[in-house]
This record gives C-alpha cells, structure tokens and sequence, in this order.
C-alpha cells in the first residue's frame, strides 16, 4: 500500500472526526456552538502559516520549499490581505457580531497549538506528516461537517454567506493533494515514511485536545 493510502486512512479512521462535539453537532448546532468553534479556529489559522515556515526552513530541498511556499501563498490570499484565510474568517466573525475584545484562547486549544509546534520542531518529514494529512487533508473532512451543520443552522436564522467554509474546502482539496505528492516524491527511505506516518498521527491525537476543550466547555455550560 502506497503511505498516501496509509495516511489517508490514519486520517479517516482517527477518533478525532467522531468526536463527541463533531457528531453532536452534526445533529444540530447553535449559534453559540458556530462562534465558539470559529473562535477557536482563529488562532489555529493564525499558526498555520507559522507551521508551514518552520517546515519550510527544516529542508534544503528547493522543490519541497517551493510546494511549502506555494500553500502559504495560497492562505495569505496570494498576497491580497482581504483574501487571506485569516483576513476572511475575521470578517466572517464581524458580521456574526463577535465580540474580539473579549476574545479567548481555550487551554486546549493552546496545547493542540503548543503540541504542533513540538511536532513540527522534531524533524521535516514529521513536519509534513502533521501539515499534509492531519492538517490540510483532516481539515476538509472537518470543514465539510462544520459547513454542512452551518447550511442547516442558516436556513432557520439569518446568516451571512459561508464564504469561509467554501474558500478552505476548496483551497485544503488541492493543497492537500499537493502535499500528499510531495511526500511520496521526498519520504523514500523506511524511516522518513515512519517519521511522516509518525507526525500524521501525532497530530492527529494534538487536534483532539481543540475538541476536548470544546466539549469542556457543554459540560460546564450544563452544570451551570
């Protein structure tokens, strides 16, 4: 089996998609339950170009810089900052009327975000293990649930369009694509394809804590 099909499967396969969030969700979300999930998915757009720079630095190889460089180019809107991915949710979350002053980092979430960071720092191929399928591949698979819950949430209230769910599914089909290729064109040796399929599911368990934090956060809400 080719390690983009033991990856892909590493990915479909991980508890993280059937989270207890994720499948409640998927029966039926609130508005609440949109602006907690978008507001934790803020910082993890903010360090998503940082991850990408550190892999990039972690290789001399020119093609591999090019393919890592092209996919920050692509979430920093090909250099129009009202096109960034960033740039589009924060305008997303204004017209939901979220409230950034009183903006917060969940603890989970920066232990997901702190544990990426770690991951990354311990090599390049464990590095395109967490940003290829358990990142840009695993998102689209997250998104498309997030997006489906929030089509049904708009036809029962006024919503603005979901142009944020649209531009990353669209953007995580063909950057994802990408990354699987570039790991079979640099993951050759035994132990760089045991270093990628490392990474992929090291981040993988690391995203579970963004979940775990939200569903901290019903427990407590349900005890109040």
């Amino acid at each position: 089996m080719k390690i983009t099909e033991i990856l892909k499967t590493d990915v479909e396969t991980h508890p993280v998609l059937r989270s207890q969030w994720l499948l409640e969700r998927n029966v039926t979300m609130s508005f609440n339950d949109l602006i907690l999930w978008l507001s934790q998915e803020y910082f993890v757009s903010i360090g998503f170009v940082d991850w990408f720079l550190l892999v990039a630095a972690k290789t001399r190889d020119q093609n591999a810089k090019i393919v890592l460089v092209e996919n920050i180019w692509g979430e920093l809107g090909e250099g129009k900052i009202e096109d960034t991915h960033v740039s589009i949710l924060t305008e997303f979350l204004t017209k939901l009327n979220f409230d950034f002053l009183n903006h917060h980092l969940l603890p989970e979430t920066k232990t997901y975000l702190d544990k990426m960071e770690s991951i990354i720092e311990k090599g390049f191929f464990y590095g395109l293990g967490a940003l290829g399928p358990a990142n840009e591949y695993l998102l689209k698979l997250e998104y498309s649930q997030i997006a489906l819950a929030y089509k049904k949430l708009k036809s029962e209230m006024a919503l603005p369009e979901g142009k944020f769910f649209q531009v990353n599914l669209d953007a995580d089909e063909g950057h994802s694509q990408r990354m699987f290729e570039l790991i079979e064109e640099t993951a050759k040796s035994e132990e760089s394809k045991k270093q990628v399929m490392e990474g992929n599911l090291l981040a993988l368990v690391a995203r579970e804590d963004f979940y775990r934090g939200l569903s901290r956060l019903d427990k407590e809400s349900v005890l109040r």
